[in-house]
């Protein structure tokens, strides 16, 4: 406040990664000076601030204090517990059973234990607390019109949260049953233990048995439903291990953050909606799980008659089917290959474009994982395809606008299929090791997009470009990918031109 020009820090702010290295204990302070500027009078503090919903109509961040918590910028008081002294730690395997067992009184009593799965780091809190699920939001900033999925040990657990129809159970089952524990989060009607705050204040909530041997014996232990989404700064690149968590989540006072390795699967859980009225399951998070698999567990089921005479099938959600005049116009654009010539409603759709994206993410969201920008590097970011790579043309054709010379930016590729350009870049990273595998590249997406974005911030990087592919196969790894870059770029695309010059290319990039 002393210092001239500065202005006043605000809580819930994110200091970058090379400040709180520099000095964990001048970041602790400045956060808990934040804390303090934004709380005002200790006496003032309510127990559930209306501010605390003010994210709910606009899509910002959650900001305000929250009664009880223990992370840093939470409001201290009389009616307030003390913050707790210990710092944001790693528990390292082996964990003994009575540890799990603390944890697990730790997540009853309301507080946030990160939890390794197969699929990523999750940030847990008890499900069925609303006070406690509301830390999951102040703690990574994220918004409260993106719901949290629960996370529970198995199918009986699963059921005592869902309202389901005969058949809705039946569609339920026979995912469950070949899936789980698994990559997938099945979206059902929520019965009314759920609260609003998992759900984004709707009547559906999202549950799943995460397959990782240390997030089953923490709900074991926990004995309650654990509301978990990824354990990261909203919008920030997903975290596949422990250190990824201690990265954005640190500031976050006390916060234990189990050890499990990396994560085998590496992107989110399919997300699938169980639309029985129009006899389909709608997936509207590509993930882990994929098309087969929906499909394989849904053969079986409907071959012993578990859903009548009439078949069950597999959809997919797109937003940019509601601008379009039929299915098969919102088709071609959701599966047009990179650098395909651009049709007028593409050219149409380019006008509203990023704007319609940004304002249906101020909505309440029917799955996380759903807004436009999300797992993105704190670097200016964009696709590249191999196409827009033209050496000939000038700087000025085509352009909409310049973002620098590809010497100064960082390329991380997909199976080495920019290989012949990589020099052009000062570094380059590859999703693969031995050739193009979608599998592999989910497995190493996220730790490649870290490691990219923290060499981009040591050596003042001005963009990171992200290799584009063709995709193959609906509902695939390969989709899955693609959906996870596409929104680390925000649907933002690149050309490279000339002797190496990057310039914004409008509209061609594609989900």
């Amino acid at each position: 406040k002393g210092i001239a020009g500065c202005p006043p820090l605000r809580a819930g702010f994110h200091l970058p990664p090379r400040v709180i290295a520099f000095d964990g204990g001048l970041a602790a302070m400045l956060k808990r000076l934040a804390a303090s500027q934004a709380a005002g009078s200790p006496s003032k503090v309510g127990k559930r601030p209306a501010a605390l919903f003010d994210g709910l109509a606009n899509g910002a961040p959650c900001t305000a204090p929250i009664k009880g918590a223990s992370g840093t910028g939470g409001a201290t008081g009389s009616d307030q517990k003390p913050l707790d002294d210990d710092e944001a730690r790693i528990l390292r395997q082996p964990i003994a059973i009575e540890q799990y067992q603390t944890l697990g009184a730790r997540l009853r009593g309301g507080e946030l234990v990160s939890f390794p799965t197969e699929t990523v780091y999750g940030l847990g809190a008890n499900g069925l607390d609303a006070t406690a699920v509301l830390k999951i939001f102040r703690a990574k900033g994220r918004p409260l019109n993106d719901p949290c999925i629960l996370h529970v040990p198995n199918v009986e657990r699963a059921l005592e949260l869902l309202e389901l129809s005969s058949l809705e159970r039946a569609v339920f089952e026979a995912l469950t049953s070949k899936i789980w524990p698994g990559p997938l989060s099945v979206v059902g009607r929520a019965r009314s233990a759920v609260p609003k705050e998992v759900t984004a204040q709707t009547d559906f909530v999202a549950v799943r048995c995460p397959n990782h041997p240390v997030a089953l014996e923490l709900l074991r232990a926990a004995n309650v439903p654990l509301a978990a989404p990824s354990a990261n700064r909203f919008g920030h690149i997903s975290p596949t291990r422990a250190e990824h968590v201690l990265e954005d989540l640190g500031h976050w006072r006390g916060l234990q953050i189990l050890d499990g390795g990396a994560c085998g699967v590496g992107i989110e859980s399919t997300v699938a909606k169980l639309d029985l009225e129009n006899r389909r399951v709608l997936v509207l998070r590509k993930g882990g799980a994929t098309l087969e698999m929906l499909e394989t567990a849904l053969e079986e089921g409907f071959a012993h008659g578990a859903f009548g005479s009439e078949r069950v099938v597999v959809e997919f959600y797109s937003r940019w089917a509601a601008g379009t005049s039929n299915a098969a116009e919102a088709e071609s654009i959701a599966t047009a290959p990179p650098g395909a010539p651009a049709t007028k409603l593409e050219e149409d759709k380019k006008k509203e474009g990023v704007e319609e994206e940004q304002d249906e993410d101020k909505e309440a969201q029917q799955a996380p994982g759903m807004m436009l920008r999300h797992y993105a590097p704190s670097v200016p970011t964009y696709l590249l395809a191999k196409s827009d790579i033209r050496a000939g043309e000038s700087p000025a054709e085509g352009a909409t606008s310049a973002l620098g010379e590809a010497a100064r930016g960082v390329l991380v590729d997909f199976g080495g299929v920019l290989r012949e350009h990589q020099h052009l870049f000062l570094r380059s990273f590859d999703l693969c090791a031995s050739g193009p595998s979608h599998e592999e590249a989910c497995r190493s997406v996220f730790a490649v997009l870290r490691e990219a974005e923290a060499f981009a911030q040591a050596n003042n990087i001005e963009v990171i470009c992200l290799a584009d592919f063709e995709v193959t196969g609906r509902g695939s790894y390969s989709e899955a990918l693609h959906d996870r870059l596409f929104r680390a770029a925000s649907g933002r695309s690149v050309a490279l031109v000339g002797a190496g010059r990057l310039v914004a290319a409008a509209g061609k990039a594609r989900r």
